[in-house]
């Protein structure tokens, strides 16, 4: 690998850790500006709760952009330089997280077409309507956004150059196994959305809030057996 295509300068991996930074706290931000504030003295109980898919989208996207920016703050730590191919991957990484506002405001507005009776719910709709598109926009977002995330680590892995000790090299294989059951389980969970909407976005919120804990949990446990040993 030639000089020009790794950047070993602490300049190009803190600008690459501040550009992700940067774009990811944009993000969060513009999920919270997608909130409805409610105006109405009289009735403030109902105009909260007319907002749910709302709130609910907004937990999704939140703890997905959480759990994504955590391993990438993984990855940071791995690594000792980067390369025109990983700063290309990571723009692409960051294309779909910033992306996340625009579907989850999508499936929040047109969620609100399953206020029904919840046997209702389960029930096969006929056509493939506005609520299963938003929900499954949704849901692809999220996909490509993991799949993302995991083709980074697996660059990262591949690219001897970049892993910062061969120790980390072995966390990163399986840090990328991990993620890339992320990957597969929220592509399941889009299909869920063409047939149950509804409980295609209770999966969403499953599978990021397990992912968001996860990396907290590995470390918690590593540092237990680290001191246990010592």
């Amino acid at each position: 690998m030639s000089p020009v295509s790794l950047l070993l300068s602490d300049k190009a991996k803190a600008r690459f850790d501040a550009f992700s930074d940067g774009v990811f706290a944009i993000v969060i931000t513009l999920l919270v500006l997608e909130l409805h504030i409610p105006t109405g003295r009289e009735h403030l109980a109902s105009e909260l709760g007319s907002e749910w898919p709302r709130y609910l989208g907004y937990f999704v996207s939140f703890a997905f952009i959480g759990g994504v920016w955590i391993a990438h703050s993984t990855i940071s730590h791995f690594i000792k330089a980067v390369d025109a191919t990983l700063m290309r991957l990571n723009l692409v990484l960051l294309l779909f997280v910033s992306l996340l506002p625009f579907t989850t405001g999508t499936m929040a507005a047109h969620l609100f077409t399953s206020v029904l009776p919840l046997d209702h719910l389960t029930e096969p709709q006929p056509a493939f309507g506005p609520e299963r598109l938003a929900v499954v926009l949704f849901g692809v977002n999220l996909t490509l956004a993991a799949l993302m995330t995991y083709l980074v680590i697996r660059h990262v892995d591949k690219t001897d150059e970049l892993a910062a000790t061969d120790r980390v090299e072995e966390e990163l294989r399986g840090f990328k196994r991990g993620r890339g059951t992320a990957v597969v389980l929220q592509a399941l969970a889009t299909v869920v959305g063409v047939f149950v909407p509804l409980a295609a976005v209770v999966v969403y919120l499953g599978l990021s809030v397990f992912f968001f804990v996860d990396p907290l949990w590995i470390e918690r446990v590593r540092r237990r057996v680290g001191s246990h040993k010592t």
